[in-house]
């Protein structure tokens, strides 16, 4: 093989792991991405949770307040007897 021949594989491997090195820049970027993605993920669902619980609560407070209403109106049926 000849000495230009052996410079022009050089060029192409170096050529080559430029490639490599911009695609792993790449790989790397895009798992930064997946990571944060996966954190507004997390938060997400703790937001979801702390809304299903207040949700919870709600409808608690919903069936005190039927359960109080029924309670009035048996009184005041009470009270007109």
């Amino acid at each position: 093989m000849s000495e230009q021949q052996v410079l022009a594989n050089q060029a192409r491997i170096l050529q080559n792991q430029t490639k490599v090195l911009g695609n792993q820049t790449k790989v790397l970027a895009n798992q930064t991405k997946v990571l944060a993605n996966q954190q507004a993920i997390k938060t997400n669902q703790a937001e979801i949770l702390a809304n299903q619980k207040k949700l919870d609560r709600v409808l608690a407070n919903q069936k005190t307040i039927e359960g109080n209403q029924k309670k009035i109106l048996a009184n005041q049926a009470k009270g007109r007897v």
